[in-house]
């Protein structure tokens, strides 16, 4: 999926060695320029080794600091040039050189500029405007705030306006940053704990950028990195006899069942949604009207988190006591055990934004010799997913218009204090979810009520 391209044959062993300590199932190949130092031969070379079906880091050292800039101009968004802080690639140290990697690969994921001429954001290092204040940061994530409800509760945290399609870049520590245009207007603090999000407006006037515009102004990246994970999955065409697609009902996992469509038949394709007892109605709404119009099978399995609580005497989920992932992961593995019929290919909506975790894994691996994991989204950012979903004409699971960043059930302790805010505030959702006992209890806890060991026992 991603390979390395460096100027030199020193350089190319180098990254080699810091592949096979730190990278070593990922299958990256490395390239080298020959020796090239002008632009012209440079370019020359690039053409020789680009292609339009995987991405590709080109690492430089120092010394081609001073041509950067025109080496930049009219490249692919699958190419991301990254500059180490030595002289050359080989005087690196092979533990910083990792670093580099991991900062330059988060690029595809995290480029974003703005462009006047169509007021639009662009998800592209290339074209566009750089945004004010913005740099790229592995842990990084960015996403767009679409619907009506997002941004009138958006507003009502804020105290005041922001355009109509904000773009927000989830930093660390639970910070947000909020762009309209290239301008940098809000600031939204979202702790992990509690039930009350801060934020405030430090912009009054800024572009106002609008859906149909970054939908268009998007295609040609959206499609090449379309082109990138179809080409992926399209190398176990003939070898998988049945495709696994969990499915959450969350952007991710559904647009990676839509990559999945595109390459297998309906027929030979299976969805698992995993139900905990604890998700939200909407949710499983969502699933079924999304399976009807795609025309796949989803096997629903139990994995029975509010059993868990309600007769086994489990505590409430915690940070430190995840007992309900396990269960869920248990509930799913045993299903595709039953599911196990010849090859099977497991497509997995994983992303390098949701974890440090993730970012580490291959975008491929084998678990056995009938079973393969590809990650076909892995480079992409909620952006990305956002846009690739509407642009194919598939609405997003309602609780991301109201403001979600993520889909999980309504007890879950990633929930932030944002989801929670909404889950309380919301005409609609706090109408359905009062009625029951375990969001209560859930809501008590993150009040703090009552101890977050609590049980409904």
């Amino acid at each position: 999926m991603i390979n390395i391209i460096v100027r030199s044959s020193k350089d190319a062993d180098a990254v080699k060695a810091m592949i096979n300590r730190f990278y070593k199932d990922w299958n990256i190949k490395v390239y080298t320029l020959h020796g090239a130092r002008t632009i012209d031969d440079i370019n020359y070379r690039l053409k020789e080794i680009i292609s339009d079906d995987k991405f590709y880091l080109l690492l430089l050292g120092r010394e081609e600091q001073n041509i950067i800039d025109e080496l930049r101009k009219n490249k692919p968004d699958n190419l991301a040039i990254q500059v180490v802080p030595r002289k050359r690639v080989r005087n690196t140290r092979i533990e910083h050189l990792a670093w580099i990697f991991d900062i330059g690969k988060s690029i595809f994921r995290l480029a974003v500029g703005w462009r006047n001429d169509v007021e639009a954001y662009v998800l592209s290092q290339y074209k566009g405007i750089r945004l004010e204040d913005y740099n790229i940061d592995p842990a990084y994530d960015i996403f767009l705030g679409i619907g009506e409800e997002f941004l009138y509760n958006l507003e009502k945290i804020l105290g005041g306006k922001t355009c109509e399609l904000p773009l927000f870049v989830r930093k660390y520590g639970g910070e947000h940053d909020i762009y309209c245009g290239d301008k940098k207007v809000a600031i939204l603090q979202i702790p992990d704990e509690g039930i009350i999000p801060k934020g405030k407006i430090i912009r009054e006037t800024y572009d106002e950028p609008n859906e149909k515009n970054v939908l268009e102004a998007n295609k040609q990246v959206l499609s090449l990195y379309e082109k990138i994970s179809i080409k992926i999955l399209e190398k176990y065409r003939e070898w998988a006899d049945t495709i696994i697609v969990p499915w959450s009902g969350g952007k991710d996992s559904t647009a990676t069942l839509l990559l999945t469509l595109k390459v297998f038949s309906k027929n030979k394709v299976k969805t698992i949604y995993a139900d905990t007892g604890t998700e939200f109605p909407w949710t499983h709404k969502y699933i079924n009207e999304i399976a009807e119009r795609l025309g796949v099978e989803v096997i629903r399995v139990y994995a029975g988190i509010d059993k868990g609580i309600l007769d086994e005497g489990y505590p409430m989920p915690r940070h430190d006591n995840r007992w309900c992932t396990y269960r869920k992961i248990k509930a799913i593995e045993e299903t595709i055990g039953k599911l196990s019929d010849g090859n099977i290919l497991l497509v997995k909506g994983d992303r390098d934004g949701e974890s440090r975790a993730r970012s580490m894994r291959p975008p491929i691996y084998v678990e056995n010799e009938n079973k393969i994991v590809v990650t076909p989204i892995k480079f992409w950012s909620a952006a990305h997913i956002q846009l690739y979903m509407l642009l194919n004409n598939i609405e997003l699971n309602p609780l991301y218009y109201k403001g979600f960043y993520r889909i999980g059930c309504y007890i879950c302790p990633a929930l932030r204090s944002w989801e929670v805010y909404i889950m309380m505030n919301d005409p609609d959702l706090r109408n359905v979810l009062d009625k029951y006992p375990l969001y209560k209890l859930f809501i008590r806890i993150r009040k703090g009520e009552i101890p977050s060991y609590k049980n409904m026992g």
